[in-house]
């Protein structure tokens, strides 16, 4: 299969799903985690298929896409941590 757009990247189908999953997951959080923590997990999480998006835009470049992608990945390790931090009852 050819790759002509960036929704042919399976990375950014998964990431694209990701971030919808999360929205979805988040909602169902109780309210005093709903404001920061949700709505910064939700932040992080759109945060990736748009920088794979904005790489692939730039491609062109490999630097530049490699960049963006660099990028993407630490929103996924943002999304990590902010997934664990939801988990604590003290937060």
């Amino acid at each position: 299969m050819s790759i002509k757009t960036y929704k042919d990247l399976n990375v950014f189908r998964e990431a694209y799903q990701l971030a919808l999953d999360i929205s979805k997951v988040t909602k169902l959080f109780p309210g005093h985690k709903q404001y920061e923590l949700a709505k910064q997990l939700r932040r992080a999480a759109r945060s990736i298929p748009v920088n794979i998006v904005e790489g692939w835009a730039k491609r062109a470049s490999a630097v530049e896409f490699k960049r963006y992608l660099q990028i993407s990945i630490g929103s996924c390790e943002e999304c990590k941590l902010l997934l664990d931090m939801s988990r604590m009852k003290d937060i």
